[in-house]
């Protein structure tokens, strides 16, 4: 489960110079005017037409590569901060928005070389801190994160999507009542916060609190309906209450929404575990692993399936490696250290 977003923000400058100078400042203008209503084919022609008139006009490759951005063509959208940087080398809006497409990328350790380069130069930037500890969440780097969502809270207080990002980071080092704790904290702030009742949801699945954990991710789905993150966890929470059909509908939903989840991956794995097709159950679970294997109780399901099988050597491989990790693990079986 995540639903990390990093908001970018168009800058331009207006002044007065040359015609060519005041030429590329109305390309940049009236790009931004495009990607703001979304065109963005008018917005990357305006931007690039800017461009033409200056090769090194920086705010152009950055509002440009913002656009790519936007469309996920995040190695496209690098290359136009890379321009960025190479006309304005102390562009810290175009290095933290390179940091952002390293980060979708998965290029995680040039996304944290680009904020820790801001960091020095902007010391008090809250922002920093925010992207560095998303960063570090992404790396799996949890103590790291919680230390860098604390800073940023010291630069500025009371920022609820902060606070929310914490508590989610608390509870995937199972500390849920510290988790809980920052999550109503963000919700007294704005109570319309969907991913604040998301991840309360998941502590009280954690407590085996079902009928709790559907209140409250209905709760954020009626605030966003139709959120991929938020569907696969309510589809999570009928196939561990044996709703299967309505368990169905929402986990593929939300694979179609976005199938690059490897949490939805989890789910449609277990989902055929339960229905009784073994070879698909098998092929979804070691794909969510491959994926990301960080995803909670995928090795304890794939562990169930293998012993369904009476393969006890496969299953006793993946609860061992459930334990590692600290998911709970359901079996009876003893496997040998």
């Amino acid at each position: 489960m995540k639903n990390f977003i990093v908001v970018v923000v168009l800058l331009f400058s207006l002044s007065c110079g040359t015609n060519t100078e005041t030429q590329k400042q109305r390309f940049l203008i009236r790009g931004n005017e495009a990607s703001r209503q979304q065109n963005f084919r008018e917005a990357v022609r305006f931007y690039s037409e800017a461009i033409k008139l200056d090769p090194c006009y920086a705010p152009a490759h950055n509002n440009l590569g913002i656009v790519y951005y936007r469309q996920r063509q995040y190695g496209q959208a690098v290359l136009q901060y890379d321009k960025a940087i190479e006309c304005e080398p102390e562009y810290y809006d175009a290095i933290l928005n390179r940091a952002n497409a390293f980060y979708e990328l998965n290029e995680l350790y040039r996304a944290l070389d680009d904020i820790e380069y801001v960091q020095k130069n902007l010391p008090d930037s809250a922002d920093v801190y925010f992207r560095k500890g998303l960063v570090q969440t992404k790396m799996r780097d949890f103590e790291e994160a919680v230390g860098s969502f604390n800073m940023a809270l010291e630069k500025d207080p009371g920022n609820a999507e902060t606070i929310i990002n914490r508590g989610t980071v608390k509870y995937y080092l199972k500390d849920l009542d510290g988790a809980e704790a920052d999550l109503k904290e963000a919700l007294k702030i704005d109570a319309l916060e969907p991913n604040a009742y998301n991840a309360l949801a998941l502590i009280a699945i954690e407590r085996n609190d079902l009928q709790g954990a559907m209140k409250l991710v209905s709760q954020a789905l009626d605030l966003e309906p139709g959120q991929p993150y938020f569907l696969n966890n309510r589809g999570y929470i009928y196939l561990l209450m044996d709703n299967l059909s309505a368990a169905k509908e929402d986990i593929n939903r939300s694979m179609t929404i976005d199938g690059d989840n490897a949490w939805v991956y989890r789910n449609k794995g277990l989902y055929y575990f339960k229905t009784g097709d073994i070879e698909n159950a098998i092929t979804l679970l070691e794909r969510s692993a491959k994926m990301d294997p960080f995803v909670d109780q995928v090795y304890n399901f794939l562990g169930q399936v293998y012993e369904s099988t009476n393969d006890l050597k496969k299953a006793c491989k993946n609860y061992k490696l459930a334990i590692e990790r600290k998911e709970r693990v359901n079996t009876s079986l003893s496997c040998a250290s």
